[in-house]
């Protein structure tokens, strides 16, 4: 009997848990799995129509494959500089190049990773206005541009501005997380390092770069993660889930959204969002085989013996 009530009790204490979870999550991915081989519109029976929301997708909807180009194109150009140049600045920071005002330059980095990505892309919004911007204002004083230039409605810049809104918000944040794990590193390391003649760049190369991959890591990841999930800031920043002129920066959310709650297309709209599951994992995936092959690591940062 006592063997029993050890058992049971924590077995009574963990089922809400469970219960919650298959409720609320499992129960939902099961069936959207079936809404996305059906054509429901949000009312009226489900119509079952097989793997043709999928084939529909990719042979018969241009504006998806664009979208999947756009985002891809979006985490290139958001992810990419944000990584090194948070890496660059954390190590700085770190080296105490900077001699004071440390812990204000950290709090003032961060602020923006606490700005809702709404706000974030109302101020871009009119910081770029043709006519009311600051940015045109400011460009046009120092002789950069010669006249008022439409930032929000140019189809060659909405991919760079929504990279660049990434890199707003994320730079400290991303900065903070470098910054910690450079602190981890034994400073005997690099006393070493120093001894045998290495100089700043040698030793960031060979010694940093390795002790941080873990960090670089988790730090890629989440990017892909982010970047290919992107959707308030565009949204907000050209009004409208087109994403700008000719779908110019319209992502797979923004493309997901507009087909399944503005378009009422529930089941083609749920097989837009597993293909974007499968695209991020396929993603995450490539990344971490990359690293491993490259690097000769596994996917903890460890040895591989």
């Amino acid at each position: 009997m006592k063997n029993r009530r050890k058992v049971s009790w924590p077995l009574i204490f963990i089922a809400p848990f469970f219960i919650v979870y298959i409720i609320f999550n499992l129960v939902p991915i099961i069936s959207g799995v079936y809404i996305s081989l059906t054509s429901w519109r949000g009312f009226g029976a489900l119509k079952y129509v097989g793997v043709d929301n999928y084939i529909r997708l990719f042979s018969r909807d241009p504006t998806f494959l664009n979208a999947i180009l756009n985002s891809v194109i979006i985490m290139l150009e958001g992810m990419i500089p944000l990584q090194v140049f948070s890496l660059i600045f954390a190590s700085v920071l770190n080296q105490k190049l900077i001699l004071g005002g440390k812990s204000f330059i950290r709090n003032a980095f961060f602020l923006p990773y606490i700005t809702t990505p709404v706000a974030i892309g109302l101020i871009f919004s009119v910081l770029l206005d043709q006519h009311t911007g600051m940015v045109n204002f400011v460009l046009m004083k120092i002789g950069i541009l010669g006249s008022q230039f439409d930032w929000l409605h140019t189809a060659s810049v909405a991919k760079p501005l929504v990279a660049v809104m990434i890199f707003w918000r994320y730079f400290g944040y991303v900065t903070l997380f470098y910054l910690a794990g450079l602190q981890t590193i034994n400073k005997q390391i690099y006393d070493a390092a120093t001894v045998d003649g290495s100089g700043r760049v040698r030793t960031f190369v060979s010694i940093t770069l390795p002790l941080m991959q873990p960090v670089i890591m988790f730090q890629v990841v989440m990017g892909i993660l982010g970047t290919l999930r992107t959707f308030e800031e565009p949204l907000m920043l050209f009004n409208s889930y087109e994403g700008g002129i000719n779908h110019a920066a319209q992502t797979m959310n923004m493309k997901y959204f507009q087909t399944a709650f503005q378009q009422s297309q529930f089941g083609y709209g749920a097989s837009m969002g597993y293909v974007m599951f499968l695209m991020i994992g396929a993603f995450t995936l490539l990344y971490f085989t990359v690293v491993r092959r490259f690097a000769g690591t596994d996917y903890a940062g460890g040895s591989d013996e």
